[in-house]
């Protein structure tokens, strides 16, 4: 069983992926008969080339790549809309099934939403508590060096836990980022009862199979600051669970974005074992989210 047609990922200053000169590859596994791998590895030597550069010369016409589909026009701001999604909601999940990060659950404080371009779902986006500990994050912010000071300051900065458009619209990402600050900041403070300072987001740099690499390219145009990278983590996390899944290992780029004149919350009162409090919650959540039928016919129209 052999591996070919793989590709170099190298990172270059401060972690940052290197460009390559090479075109994009995914790795494809292969079997073949020894046979095969023998004739394979005599045409590799009379090429110069390897397993996977042998099959491809192999496959030149013979397998012709398909034209790539037109280019859509720029995305229309009047054309986007945000509705709140509860995570046991089928489009959100399977939306969230296939972005790029591991369903991993959330904890604490969370706002999802369906993201809507024209009647048509394109894609989900969510926010949730902010993480507690990453360096970057935490000098950006100035928070204090106090536990139980930085633990009610971090509950006024929101991570962007979740982002996924399958629209690929010129500016569409933009545009859908703009319109989620001021929704959930608003929506939070709502639900909440915290006013919402800024925002957090990390991301996982890499080259995809079509050849652009993602680097949070959509949170600096809308102005999002990149702050470092992550030290990655081993097979468990911050939290001590285990995984062996290697995205969420991997090394992630961190962006912080401030909202003007908003200051980093001082005083708050967890629901954490405060039954009233998580009754007051939950009705609020109820009062806040569309009817479930609702949703269902807009997302059919």
């Amino acid at each position: 069983m052999k591996a070919v047609g793989t590709q170099q990922r190298t990172r270059g200053f401060r972690g940052r992926f290197a460009e390559e000169g090479t075109p994009p590859a995914r790795k494809v596994l292969v079997c073949l008969p020894e046979p095969f791998i023998e004739a394979l590895d005599a045409y590799g030597r009379e090429h110069g080339t390897g397993r996977g550069g042998s099959i491809q010369k192999l496959l030149q016409g013979v397998l012709e790549a398909p034209q790539a589909p037109a280019p859509l026009p720029p995305a229309k701001k009047e054309l986007v809309s945000l509705e709140l999604v509860q995570r046991t909601n089928p489009l959100y999940k399977q939306f969230r099934n296939r972005h790029y990060i591991p369903d991993r659950g959330l904890v604490g404080q969370q706002l999802l939403y369906l993201v809507f371009y024209g009647s048509e779902v394109v894609g989900v986006i969510g926010g949730a508590s902010s993480v507690f500990t990453s360096q970057a994050r935490d000098e950006f912010w100035d928070l204090s060096p106090d536990k139980d000071t930085k633990t009610r300051q971090l509950n006024s900065i929101v991570n962007n836990c979740i982002f996924r458009l399958e629209y690929p619209a010129p500016n569409l990402a933009t545009i859908v980022l703009a319109m989620w600050r001021k929704r959930i900041a608003a929506d939070w403070q709502e639900q909440y009862g915290v006013e919402v300072a800024g925002f957090e987001t990390f991301v996982v740099e890499e080259r995809l199979w079509n050849g652009k690499t993602r680097n949070g390219a959509c949170y600096r145009a809308d102005n999002w600051e990149l702050q470092g990278i992550t030290k990655g983590y081993g097979d468990t996390n911050v939290r001590g669970r285990e995984h062996q899944d290697k995205t969420l290992k991997s090394k992630k780029l961190i962006y912080c974005k401030r909202i003007p004149g908003k200051e980093l919350c001082s005083q708050y009162t967890s629901s954490w074992n405060d039954k009233e409090k998580t009754k007051e919650l939950s009705l609020k959540r109820k009062q806040m989210f569309p009817d479930e039928l609702d949703l269902l016919l807009k997302t059919i129209r």
